[in-house]
């Protein structure tokens, strides 16, 4: 039994005050940099003028949007939707799929949302590193000239280099994420009350009407490319219910309200106040943000800017590896090689995969948009389309788990639905100018994901044709007197995702004995299992069902949140007597080897994308880190 850990009540104060500032970094650092973006693109991506009316609206209707989709939305109604403490387009998905209430059409909309959600968070983190950063080194513009060649240099590099470090982990950076991003929202707060001062009008933008009344002025296709512009002020919303399971909900909320949302709003309204100032100039491309900053101070901004853009984009790339994982761990995806690259912290894994390709998809953003101004037109989408399957998988659950009135559910829908439907129409209109990035990227990985579980089940029908029970196998092991009973342990994988209650015999203990006319002692064929949760306690982790002659069926359950080892394995073997030491295992897997063939059972469209899936995933020994001299791995030639 593990002691129980008693903090003094100095340590209970440092640890309350470590978490929040900890939020500000891994949860605020994509929407705490939309200061440099968000108002700036509303005018320079918009055509509108600058004008008392327009600089008032626009400053409202950011304002409001902070207010409706981050206070009240995600704070006040979806955070309270939590699977066991953790977050996300999964956690959420895994909820409703544990409370065992839904039929099986909605249980396949819900997949559907969380491979879509996935799909669009991939795009998501795409776009957001090469934006955050080339936003913050534009600010040099502000005193030299001419320089759109080197920041986009300097910008490559600096993406390069980040890429490049995730293999080394960020174990370091992440814990002065939250201190450098609280000098972020101090500094960025204090250059918004300096400008307040200037013109405290601007805090008339508060009030709500000055949004209606822009709005009202403006034609439809401008007021929704206007609203369009607006959502780069949300983006990064869905950290915080995605984040959840790392900090919980009361830090972030304090981080949230303590600091965040006093700090941007400070900041747009000195933007607002200093666009005040210069109504009526010719200026082409407006920089509110860095307008702020006096000239001798905007190399130090620039750094600090920069620094707050690695962070927000180390945070989408971390939660990237982190939504991999998940969905390796739920069969969305062949296995990937994952590295945890900290012994403390579980969080902190490196997918080299899917960090290649962002790294690839970053520097062609770079190169094919050349600004962050062109690059904002293609971000929103994703985060738009994401906050609006969160709030149809929210219903979900308060009607089907929470159980909650028809009233309360009509009241959540009138609100959130219409909200997220506004901002996706909104994103949806700049799709010419951009947004079919994400569009693209988010369908292919869709496309993708879908393949891969459509391609497995094929292989399931076809393995279930040639299936034998393990009672059935054990029983004619019993009958046959040419087998030899080799006393050595050995364990068989399932590699195929059959039911657990069907006890189906793996391929490859059935090639083995057909091969060799061996049986090891024991046999323990081992089948591991993702479960609606985020983790499974260790006492229940292993269900074992035992079989005549020596052979064993340990079924192993892992939860999304949790990455598959071999570990508990090796501790039940030792504890039933099975083996004195895990290097006496022999270990066995199978794995198909495709034949192209002219069979119609898969679609060419499947087909194609999953023998290139296939070619991806891992071994069982790379997956588990099982020794190179302990494995056997038997190949199956299958014509598709």
């Amino acid at each position: 039994m593990l002691p129980t850990i008693k903090y003094s009540p100095n340590n209970l104060k440092l640890r309350k005050l470590a978490l929040p500032i900890g939020a500000l970094g891994i949860v605020f650092g994509d929407i705490g940099t939309s200061p440099m973006i968000a108002l700036a693109q509303c005018f320079n991506g918009t055509g509108l003028g600058l004008s008392t009316v327009t600089i008032m609206g626009a400053i409202s209707l950011i304002f409001w949007a902070l207010i409706l989709v981050v206070c009240v939305k995600y704070m006040l109604f979806v955070t309270h939707a939590d699977n066991e403490g953790e977050g996300g387009v999964f956690a959420l998905v895994a909820l409703l799929k544990g409370s065992g209430q839904m039929g099986r059409g909605i249980s396949i909309f819900s997949t559907g949302i969380a491979l879509m959600g996935a799909a669009l968070l991939f795009a998501d983190s795409l776009i957001t590193p090469p934006l955050a950063i080339m936003a913050a080194i534009e600010g040099l513009k502000i005193i030299f000239n001419d320089i759109d060649h080197w920041i986009i240099i300097s910008s490559l590099a600096i993406l390069v280099v980040l890429f490049i470090m995730q293999r080394f982990g960020t174990e370091f950076l992440s814990r002065v994420f939250g201190p450098i991003m609280l000098i972020w929202f101090l500094v960025i707060a204090l250059l918004g009350v300096l400008q307040i001062m200037k013109a405290p009008q601007i805090l008339y933008a508060l009030l709500p009407h000055h949004a209606l009344h822009l709005l009202a002025t403006l034609s439809f296709h401008q007021s929704f490319s206007l609203l369009g512009s607006v959502m780069l002020a949300v983006t990064g919303a869905e950290a915080i219910y995605a984040d959840m399971g790392h900090f919980g909900r009361e830090p972030i909320k304090v981080a949230w309200y303590g600091v965040a949302l006093t700090a941007l709003m400070l900041n747009y309204l000195g933007q607002g106040a200093w666009l005040l100032g210069i109504q009526g100039e010719d200026i082409k491309a407006i920089q509110p943000f860095f307008a702020l900053v006096a000239k001798e101070w905007i190399v130090p901004m620039v750094i600090l800017s920069t620094m707050a853009g690695i962070i927000a984009s180390q945070a989408v790339i971390s939660g990237m590896f982190s939504l991999a994982s998940q969905a390796v761990q739920l069969h969305y995806l062949p296995r990937l090689q994952i590295i945890q690259t900290s012994a403390l912290e579980k969080y902190q894994i490196y997918v080299p995969k899917i960090n290649a390709l962002l790294m690839l998809g970053s520097v062609v953003l770079v190169l094919a948009f050349g600004s962050s101004s062109a690059l904002a037109s293609a971000y929103g989408f994703a985060v738009a389309a994401t906050m609006l399957l969160t709030s149809l998988s929210f219903t979900l659950v308060i009607y089907y788990v929470w159980r909650w009135s028809w009233f309360k559910i009509i009241v959540f829908c009138f609100f959130a639905i219409p909200l997220d439907l506004t901002f996706f129409a909104a994103t949806v209109t700049k799709i010419p100018d951009g947004s079919y990035v994400s569009v693209l990227v988010s369908m292919v990985v869709f496309w993708l994901l879908i393949t891969w579980i459509l391609g497995n089940r094929y292989l399931t029908k076809r393995a279930q044709r040639l299936d034998m029970s393990i009672p059935l196998l054990a029983e004619l092991i019993g009958q046959r007197d040419d087998l030899y009973f080799q006393a050595r342990p050995a364990v068989f994988f399932q590699h195929l995702q059959f039911p657990p209650d069907m006890e189906i015999a793996p391929n490859a203990l059935l090639r083995q004995i057909q091969l060799t006319s061996m049986v090891y002692q024991p046999t323990v064929v081992v089948e591991f299992n993702s479960v609606n949760a985020p983790r499974v306690p260790e006492n229940t982790r292993i269900k074992v069902i035992n079989y005549a002659n020596n052979l064993h069926l340990l079924c192993v359950s892992f939860g999304f949140a949790e990455t598959i080892n071999i570990k508990a394995i090796e501790c039940y073997g030792q504890e039933q007597g099975w083996w004195d030491n895990p290097d006496e295992i022999v270990y066995f897997s199978a794995r198909e080897d495709f034949q192209k063939s002219t069979s119609k059972d898969l679609p060419s469209y499947i087909k194609w994308p999953f023998m290139w899936l296939h070619n991806h995933d891992e071994t069982m020994a790379r997956t588990l880190n099982l020794p190179a001299l302990q494995y056997v791995e038997l190949s199956m030639t299958i014509n598709i």
